[in-house]
């Protein structure tokens, strides 16, 4: 959602700057990175490797106790492209 939210604020940006050129060069990365990022996540949230998922529940408690989670909410919610 936050992804389409800027996008249309990029667009709108660029009808009022007349700056339309470079929109889809500047949002085009953000977005490939946003949906193979989402996909990576998926797949390591719907494994069905029972070793996969011993590790990826591992591995989750023991970032929980870093600033991870909320690097990750931050990429997920594309908080972090200015």
């Amino acid at each position: 959602m936050n992804t389409g939210i800027r996008d249309g604020y990029a667009l709108g940006r660029g009808f009022t700057t007349g700056t339309l050129d470079g929109y889809e060069a500047h949002r085009r990365p953000v977005a490939e990175r946003v949906v193979a990022f989402a996909g990576r996540m998926t797949r390591i949230a719907t494994t069905r490797s029972s070793t996969a998922r011993a590790l990826r529940n591992t591995g989750l408690r023991l970032l929980g106790h870093t600033g991870f989670p909320n690097r990750l909410a931050t990429e997920f919610a594309e908080l972090n492209y200015r």
